[in-house]
């Protein structure tokens, strides 16, 4: 119970404050009368002292110690029954308290000290009392909440149900979890939790808090939340912050953050055993495709689509190179979680399966086609990481080849960048490279040469590298009228998917076709 709280609502209302007006906030223990020579030996911090004033010293000197040294123990306050041994306090004593920090009351005579102490004992412990039984109904809630919770936002909504507060909980890094307000309020104030992580230096650093505490907010209004770090076997997994809407916190809301670490660390373990047993099950399939190793059976193929995969649309296979050492540090492997984890958490966003598998230092991912990889990268990315993105494919053999595509980039990766396919394949294949090579040539020649298209677009690809592109010339040199010619190039812009419009497509063409004859050759 706070002093003020006790002036407003207690006997104590017939009190006046005299000095120390502004330290009105501090927290009443107990109520202790003492009228003996040398009180600062007879009292402890937390309590608010009554006192007759027969025992206050008489000089100046003396009368100002008494003050430092009853401010100095912690005393909440002093209390003196005026006039009878004394009119008022004396004036050196208000100047002093007042320096200090002292609050001084004088309270009529006329009320017992047995009635200020009642009074303010019985609301102590009743509010001691009451912090007691709403503490057993959080803990109820919260164990419910522990069996039942499908989610983190339901013990957030347990919370918030009892507490009259907004709960959310973020990941290490400040991004959200999950929490009692509504989707479109948590991603408003992400950026805020995001900001707060990434800048103790506004309060303090929520990650290596071992008690609540509370963390001020870089905004326009100062809110400010109690935050607790959730631990699993040492390991910070989470933050749980309890907005404060202004208001201090309580002894309850300490209460409730402690018990609601411990629950969302239950959950969130028991949740990351089953993501484990589905991940396995995942990275089994995944890795079955990237390695060329899946037997496309009907039973197979409809546990892929089960997982989000279908043989029949197409793909990029993505690998994201971490800056980890190998073998991998226990340190490094919490790193390798953190980027699974904002992976999957860019995929749920665009509602996208998680088809991905772990190697080492490596991530690959199998990504839809229509979903920008950039876009990921961008949220997702630092400046140690590197990632590669294959062509598109489809089907079981085009995810092998897919994984092909960018185990050939790995050499050339750069920390900070993403490096499509094609962008480094052709610089490569000049340089002598002989894979790539082999690659262009399978990606601009290739699907040419496939029996069910005949030996006419072939012919009329070579024709046109020959002739400079020259369409009339090209025509002539073929013997065909200049609309077959053109009707010939829009299936061969179809079937390579590149555009014959752009210079550099036709100069890549150009080489790949040369590099193909030496070949056959």
């Amino acid at each position: 119970m706070k002093l003020d709280t006790a002036i407003r609502e207690t006997i104590l209302r017939e009190a006046s404050v005299v000095a120390g007006n502004g330290c009105l906030e501090r927290e009443i223990t107990w109520v202790h009368m003492v009228d003996h020579p040398d009180i600062a030996n007879w009292v402890k911090a937390g309590e608010l002292l009554l006192t007759t004033g027969y025992n206050w010293p008489t000089s100046a000197a003396a009368s100002r110690d008494l003050v430092r040294k009853l401010s100095a123990v912690g005393l909440v306050g002093v209390v003196l029954a005026v006039p009878h041994f004394r009119d008022h306090f004396p004036p050196e004593a208000l100047e002093e308290a007042d320096q200090v920090g002292l609050p001084l009351l004088e309270l009529p005579w006329e009320v017992p000290f047995s009635e200020v102490t009642h009074e303010i004992l019985a609301k102590i412990i009743n509010f001691q009392g009451d912090i007691i039984e709403r503490s057993e109904q959080l803990h109820r809630a919260l164990t419910n909440a522990a069996v039942s919770a499908t989610s983190l936002s339901d013990i957030a909504r347990a919370m918030t149900g009892l507490l009259g507060r907004a709960v959310t909980f973020t990941d290490p890094m400040g991004h959200v979890l999950g929490g009692s307000d509504s989707p479109e309020v948590l991603a408003q104030r992400e950026a805020q939790f995001v900001r707060a992580v990434e800048s103790p230096g506004i309060s303090v650093d929520p990650r290596n808090a071992q008690r609540p505490s509370v963390v001020k907010f870089d905004t326009e209004h100062g809110s400010h939340c109690l935050s607790l770090p959730v631990r699993l076997h040492d390991a910070i997994v989470a933050l749980i912050w309890l907005d404060l809407a202004g208001c201090e916190a309580q002894e309850l809301d300490a209460r409730a953050i402690e018990h609601a670490s411990v629950v969302a660390a239950l959950h969130m373990m028991h949740q990351r055993q089953l993501t484990e047993q589905e991940d396995r099950l995942g990275y089994a399939l995944v890795a079955g495709l990237l390695d060329g190793e899946f037997s496309a059976s009907a039973n197979a193929l409809e546990r892929a689509r089960v997982y989000g995969w279908s043989d029949s649309k197409p793909y990029r296979v993505c690998l994201i190179l971490l800056d980890e050492p190998i073998p991998l540090t226990p340190e490094g492997l919490q790193r390798r979680e953190r980027w699974v984890e904002l992976l999957k958490r860019q995929l749920r966003l665009r509602k996208q399966p998680e088809l991905m598998v772990l190697w080492l230092n490596q991530i690959k991912l199998i990504l839809p086609a229509d979903i920008g990889p950039e876009s990921i990268w961008e949220a997702i990315s630092d400046r140690g990481a590197a990632m590669a993105v294959s062509r598109v494919h489809t089907g079981v053999q085009g995810m092998a080849i897919g994984a092909q595509d960018v185990d050939a980039l790995l050499p050339t990766l750069r920390p900070g960048r993403l490096h499509q396919f094609d962008e480094i394949l052709f610089p490569r294949a000049l340089l002598g490279d002989a894979n790539a090579r082999d690659m262009l040539i399978d990606r601009l020649i290739g699907p040419l040469t496939e029996k069910r298209r005949g030996e006419s677009m072939l012919e009329t690809l070579h024709t046109l590298t020959e002739e400079g592109f020259q369409l009339a010339s090209t025509a002539r040199a073929l013997g065909i009228h200049i609309s077959t010619l053109r009707y010939r190039l829009e299936r061969i812009e179809s079937i390579l998917n590149v555009s014959l419009e752009d210079p550099k497509v036709r100069f890549q063409v150009q080489v790949a076709m040369a590099l193909y004859q030496l070949r056959e050759e």
